[in-house]
């Protein structure tokens, strides 16, 4: 009996050892079948598109909505959510470039099959519109003077400049290329000393270009007419104004008994803070129509549209803008203003700087630049 028992446990034993043998093998296998999980991005190809490789565009909002109509953006198989897009247009205003991208916290989703469609460059143009404008547009450095003469008047002298007094400076009038405007422009030289107006006057200074009688007749405004103008024009920055007036811009009415005051004039003017004034005179005492702090408008290039409609009951309006973005950072508008003076013969444009010299301690040498007058009778 007790062989018997011993038999029986050897062969239990055994079964045991084959049991756990077998089962070894089985778990040695499995672990062989098992592979590390690997996971696989999802191959896609995201990009932008434009219809347009070259916009002509008008002013800032003329600009971001043709932009917009022409760019298109595919996202693959990914979301919108899951991308991000930029635009971005150079500081000149001559190029936008469009991009798409994945998401940081979604670009481990994703392989991008074709990334040399993720951006595309649009090529910009800003329209000039000259209808049957006078255009006065800087051409490169030379002869300057006589540029302006050949458009505002010519075989005359429309350039009130301080050289008589300031020869070995040489012109007070250049031109230059910009690089921000990708254009030729017009630089206007004032110096505190010796500069004064023209010998004639030696409490102010005067560097302005104008119309006149001896200008075409579509350069003079008259009742009856409405004319618009428009320039270009950028403050340096620091540049400081008198506490009395620095004139950038004047309407001045020819004939009659108030013709040495101008009808409208925008001016700069020193204070707490300094700031712009838009000047108005019905016969000769002036008005501020409004004004508005210098400093929005230091350092950056403005374009400004004014229209006015001269007659006994007149309108006028005006607009100074950003010519990068198109933002309005002055604006005034009347319906119904005396633009006409008694035995006026006609008005005429002003552009420069004239500023008093009664507190030259206020003042610095400035240059001030200007581009692209124009005057359009409509």
């Amino acid at each position: 009996m007790k062989n018997s028992i011993q038999l029986i446990l050897k062969k239990v034993a055994v079964l045991v050892l084959v049991f756990t043998a077998l089962l070894s093998l089985s778990f040695c296998s499995s672990q062989e079948d098992e592979q590390p999980t690997t996971f696989v991005p999802t191959n896609t190809d995201i990009s932008v598109t434009t219809s347009e490789s070259l916009l002509i565009w008008i002013d800032g909002n003329d600009l971001i909505q043709k932009l917009e109509n022409s760019i298109s953006y595919n996202y693959g198989d990914a979301s919108q959510s899951q991308t991000e897009k930029s635009l971005v247009i150079s500081s000149d205003s001559t190029s936008a470039i469009a991009s798409i991208n994945f998401k940081q916290e979604f670009s481990n989703l994703f392989s991008d099959t074709n990334v040399a469609n993720n951006s595309v460059t649009i090529s910009l143009e800003k329209e000039i519109i000259q209808n049957n404008a006078v255009i006065l547009k800087a051409d490169g450095p030379g002869n300057t003077y006589d540029l302006i003469t050949s458009v505002l008047a010519p075989g005359n002298n429309p350039i009130e400049v301080p050289d008589c007094n300031h020869s070995e400076f040489g012109n007070h009038i250049d031109e230059v290329f910009d690089s921000e405007l990708n254009d030729n422009i017009f630089r206007f030289y004032i110096h505190t000393t010796p500069d004064n107006d023209r010998c004639l006057n030696f409490d102010r200074q005067r560097n302005e270009i104008k119309t006149y009688d001896k200008s075409p007749d579509n350069l003079l405004g008259i009742e009856n007419e409405t004319v618009v103008y428009t320039w270009l024009f950028k403050l340096p920055e620091g540049f400081q104004s008198s506490p009395n007036f620095t004139h950038l811009h004047q309407l001045k009415s020819v004939g009659g008994d108030f013709s040495s005051m101008p009808m409208y004039t925008l001016t700069t003017r020193k204070g707490s803070p300094d700031r712009l004034e838009l000047r108005y005179a019905e016969t000769d005492t002036q008005i501020t129509l409004k004004q508005t702090d210098l400093a929005t408008l230091i350092d950056v290039w403005l374009e400004v549209t004014e229209t006015i409609s001269y007659g006994a009951s007149g309108t006028y309006a005006i607009s100074i803008k950003k010519v990068i973005d198109g933002t309005v950072l002055f604006e005034y508008a009347n319906n119904d203003i005396i633009n006409w003076r008694p035995e006026g013969s006609f008005v005429r444009p002003k552009w420069g700087i004239y500023r008093s010299l009664l507190n030259a301690q206020d003042l610095r040498d400035e240059t001030i630049l200007f581009a692209n007058f124009s005057v359009e009778e409509l």
